[in-house]
């Protein structure tokens, strides 16, 4: 269970007239301090890896449309595709090290946070062996 009490991102009182705070947390998930402080391990367990997993996500996936579209018109630059898949398999590594320095929010130990560090090298692995298959031929 989570203890609001020591932690400076739960409001203590999460009631209809506190919402605002909640809002202010989740907007500053898309701000540049938050991803320094994501990628230094100084967020949540939760935060880090769902975050650090998957928000990213609404970045990376619009960047790989739009980079499939250029090759696709332009053969040559197909090897931006490759690279893309190496600079985010690279930055999953990143999440798995924040992702183990991160602390645990409530009663969640060390096997969350081992299965978070497993499924995050998974990403990475999936991305880095993916990339050389992109660039085109």
């Amino acid at each position: 269970m989570t203890n609001p009490e020591h932690d400076d991102h739960i409001p203590a009182d999460l009631t209809p007239e506190n919402e605002h705070e909640v809002l202010d947390e989740r907007a500053r998930m898309f701000t540049l301090g938050f991803w320094k402080s994501l990628l230094a391990g100084r967020e949540g367990l939760g935060d880090t890896f769902w975050a650090g997993n998957y928000l990213a996500a609404l970045f990376f996936l619009p960047l790989m449309v739009l980079l499939f579209t250029i090759a696709s018109f332009l053969p040559s630059l197909s090897f931006l595709l490759s690279t893309s898949f190496v600079a985010l398999g690279v930055y999953f590594l990143f999440v798995a090290r924040a992702v183990w320095l991160a602390k645990p929010k409530g009663d969640t130990g060390l096997g969350w946070r081992i299965v978070g560090v497993i499924w995050t090298l998974m990403n990475a692995g999936m991305s880095l062996a993916y990339a050389p298959f992109t660039g085109g031929a």
